[in-house]
C-alpha cells in the first residue's frame, strides 16, 4: 500500500495545551499534557518518508475561545496548531492506561492575514490518514 501525500501538512503533537474541560476529570490540573507515543509516531512518518512536523498543539473546545491574545500566548509558548480532542483523548487513555498514537492533518490555516480553508475538503475526506493509520497499527 503506499501513501500518498498531496498538499496536506501533517503533525504529530508532543504535548498539548489543555485549554478543553475534559482532560481535567482524568489527569492532575497542569497547563499542558504530554502526549507519550509522540516520537513512536513520528519514527514511523520517518521509515515511511511522510512529511511531517512535530510540537505542541493547543486543544480548545470551540472556536471562539481563539482570540488574538491567545493564539499569540499559545504561539509563544510554542504551539504549531489548535485543535479539538488530542488532550481529551491523552488524559482518558492516561487514565485508563490506553496507549495513543495520534498525528493531525492540517486543513484549515490560520496565517497572519488571513483564514486559507483551501485544504480542508481533503483534511476531513480523502484516505490519506486511513493509510498511515494503518502502519501504526502493523507497527504496534
Amino acid at each position: 500500500m503506499n501513501i500518498i501525500v498531496k498538499k496536506l501538512r501533517f503533525i504529530v503533537p508532543t504535548e498539548a495545551y489543555r485549554g478543553e474541560g475534559l482532560s481535567y476529570y482524568f489527569v492532575k490540573a497542569l497547563d499542558y499534557i504530554r502526549i507519550k507515543n509522540s516520537d513512536n509516531v513520528a519514527s514511523i512518518f520517518e521509515e515511511k518518508s511522510i512529511p511531517y512536523v512535530q510540537g505542541r498543539v493547543w486543544t480548545t473546545d470551540a472556536m471562539l475561545r481563539e482570540t488574538v491574545n491567545l493564539v499569540n500566548k499559545r504561539k509563544a509558548e510554542g504551539c504549531i496548531a489548535v485543535e479539538m480532542e488530542v488532550a481529551g483523548v491523552q488524559a482518558i487513555g492516561d487514565f485508563y492506561h490506553f496507549d495513543l498514537f495520534n498525528f493531525l492533518v492540517s486543513g484549515d490555516e490560520i496565517t497572519e492575514r488571513d483564514y486559507q480553508v483551501e485544504g480542508l475538503t481533503d483534511a476531513n475526506h480523502n484516505l490519506d490518514k486511513l493509510y498511515i493509520a494503518l502502519k501504526i497499527v502493523e507497527r504496534i
